[in-house]
């Protein structure tokens, strides 16, 4: 069974997150939701899009987030911290993990926290989780 992942961050930061799903999806890791196909303009959808969000976050093995994100993203940190699931927080730089505050759930056990100006896709595979081995 391939490994699965959730991808959070802001819509408008989709073409800077394009090449490391690429990598992912070469690398054998699936998708667990594809939540920019959600409307996001229909009220009346909005309990479907956060119950299909919160499963997809349930059901991936890993949750990996680049900051800045949505209003979404720190729920989503918080389901997987919950659910004890293994994180990979990318942030640009010191400041957008201070601004306007420090987030202690940023430096919890479960997360890798990996600052750089450029998402380094190399350095995110290398902290995925490795897959469990079948005895």
């Amino acid at each position: 069974m391939p490994q699965r992942f959730y991808l959070s961050t802001r819509k408008d930061r989709l073409d800077q997150a394009a090449s490391l799903l690429d990598a992912l999806k070469a690398n054998g890791w699936k998708q667990t939701i594809t939540w920019t196909d959600q409307d996001p303009h229909n009220p009346t959808g909005y309990a479907d899009i956060a119950q299909a969000e919160l499963a997809g976050v349930r059901e991936a093995d890993v949750l990996i987030v680049l900051l800045p994100g949505g209003f979404g993203t720190h729920v989503e940190i918080g389901a997987a911290l919950a659910l004890e699931k293994p994180i990979i927080i990318h942030a640009p730089d010191r400041k957008t993990l201070e601004t306007p505050y420090a987030c202690v759930f940023h430096y919890h056990p479960l997360v890798a926290l990996l600052v750089s100006e450029r998402v380094d896709i190399s350095t995110v595979l290398a902290s995925l989780p490795k897959p469990e081995s079948s005895v």
